[in-house]
């Protein structure tokens, strides 16, 4: 039987049908602004919604959405047609949609790395407005929290459908335990242990194959090494990772990484480790992921935020138990703050020719309990099992339709959220302390910078990243200090002064009215 929100959107429809017009959403608004959306839809006629996620697409992945399919058919006739950006195409691909004009409905995006204020401010999202939200959307703009909208806000409108998940970006790192019995390390609780330890298996393992660490080597490294350790965190928006400020300092001060004594040392330390042979030589090239490598076996160390570090160990324990993995945090004591709402969320293409549905669509993600735990968790009984609503267990189908993996971060559900039984103790007992001890409050975590004042900048300065600044992180260069001086002129040439300022202008502002 439809659902209240088909029946609330047929009832538009025939008054609409008796009013002798119909008008379908195009993107565009009587004024002709690009990102405003027209009123009215019909949901008589079947549409195909075509989504892209991010990611691989996993074994599984057609029998649940066909289950998913099922219920969105019914509720708002219209069925998802699901595309995958891998991992590795992400800063590629991702705004070539755009600019290529291709034709599709949703897609995941967020704040600082998911490409949110890059698209925006190029009006390739829609504009949600608060009508179209409450009409569309009205579980999802009952239950957001008012400070998701704020942080979606760009130049004062909101282009993404925020999730209400408050959780830490901190890095961690997974361990193969039984390495670390085989060089003598009972424990690893700080980063020269954790050092040492990657020393012995770089003289020691290379004859059997096994890296140190996971594809992407120094890139990987950047968060906890040259951010995260010293109280660091980005500037959402802008160019990533080049401005940011410290969590510490609530005066709004921004700065470029680069000019920072943090970065030399970094640097300096990524070129150790490359010569070391802690990843592999065609790291820049290479599209390996770094959690499929150290599943795989192929290296000893990874890094990544808590979840996925935390998932990572325990397929492998399930499946190597032999490797008894182990999940590292080195974070204690050291400041860290809450990941904005904006971390993760969904957002229409502005040339939509289904806007109305699409956020219909966005709506049952989450708030349909059934299409939310079919997306987070796969087909119960087949991908896992619950003995009710708090706990999951993984079965031994599981990696077919890995829970939590497969990019449903856009709609994530507080209400219907599951934590897994086989999740490790240290996983709740690190955001715990995390939460005790470590938490702080920095108005800049709520800041996205605009950047349609220096677009030209964002695109030149994005490409010298590319160009100097990663060989830099992978310490494929041949004298560190002569390197970052040419990475600064360079970033210079291509206009960071520029974006710095507008950034700090826009900082300036942002904090009047966050203040007020």
């Amino acid at each position: 039987m439809k659902r209240n929100l088909v029946k609330r959107m047929s009832a538009i429809a025939l008054s609409t049908l008796m009013a002798g017009t119909m008008m379908v959403g195009c993107g565009s608004s009587s004024s002709g602004t690009a990102g405003t959306l027209a009123s009215g839809v019909l949901t008589d006629k079947e549409v195909t919604l075509k989504m892209y996620l991010i990611g691989d697409k996993p074994a599984d992945f057609d029998e649940v959405y066909d289950k998913v399919n099922s219920i969105m058919k019914e509720e708002i006739n219209a069925t998802l047609q699901v595309n995958f950006i891998p991992w590795s195409d992400l800063a590629t691909k991702y705004q070539l949609l755009f600019q290529s004009g291709e034709d599709f409905d949703l897609i995941f995006t967020a704040s600082g790395w998911g490409y949110y204020s890059q698209v925006a401010t190029k009006n390739g999202f829609l504009e949600l407005s608060d009508e179209m939200l409450q009409e569309y959307a009205p579980n999802i703009y009952a239950s957001e929290p008012e400070e998701g909208w704020s942080q979606a806000k760009i130049d004062g409108k909101v282009y993404m459908v925020p999730n209400d998940k408050s959780e830490y970006g901190i890095n961690v790192f997974g361990v193969r335990g039984d390495l670390m019995a085989k060089y003598g390390f009972d424990s690893i609780t700080s980063y020269d242990q954790l050092e040492k330890f990657m020393d012995a298996v770089a003289t020691g393992e290379s004859s059997n194959g096994i890296k140190v660490i996971a594809n992407g080597g120094g890139q990987n490294l950047q968060w906890p090494y040259m951010l995260e350790r010293y109280g660091f965190n980005t500037i959402s928006g802008a160019p990533t990772p080049t401005l940011g400020f410290d969590v510490n300092d609530n005066s709004g001060e921004v700065f470029a990484f680069v000019d920072t004594d943090e970065y030399l040392e970094y640097a300096t330390k990524m070129k150790e480790f490359a010569d070391k042979g802690y990843w592999a030589a065609d790291s820049i090239s290479s599209k390996a992921t770094r959690d499929d490598d150290f599943e795989a076996g192929k290296t000893a160390v990874m890094v990544w935020n808590l979840g996925s570090v935390a998932n990572s160990v325990t397929e492998m324990n399930n499946v190597h138990p032999e490797w008894n993995t182990q999940l590292i945090d080195l974070s204690e004591g050291i400041s860290k703050t809450v990941q904005p709402y904006t971390n993760g969320g969904m957002a229409i293409n502005a040339s939509s020719k289904n806007p109305e549905r699409a956020l219909m669509a966005i709506e049952l993600l989450r708030s349909n309990e059934e299409i939310n735990k079919l997306t987070w968790y796969g087909v119960e009984g087949k991908h896992y099992t619950t003995d009710g609503n708090q706990y999951y267990t993984p079965t031994e189908n599981a990696s077919n339709y890995p829970a939590e993996e497969v990019c449903p971060w856009g709609w994530y559900s507080s209400k219907y959220a599951m934590t897994s039984s086989t999740e490790p103790e240290i996983v709740q007992e690190t955001i715990n302390k995390w939460k005790e001890n470590d938490t702080v409050d920095n108005p800049l975590t709520a800041f996205t910078f605009d950047d349609s004042k220096v677009k030209n900048e964002m695109s030149a300065v994005g490409n010298v990243v590319t160009q100097y600044g990663v060989p830099i992180d992978l310490g494929m260069v041949s004298d560190v200090n002569a390197a970052i001086a040419e990475y600064k002129t360079k970033l210079k040439e291509a206009g960071l002064d520029k974006i710095t300022e507008e950034c700090k202008a826009q900082v300036e502002e942002f904090l009047k009215s966050y203040n007020e």
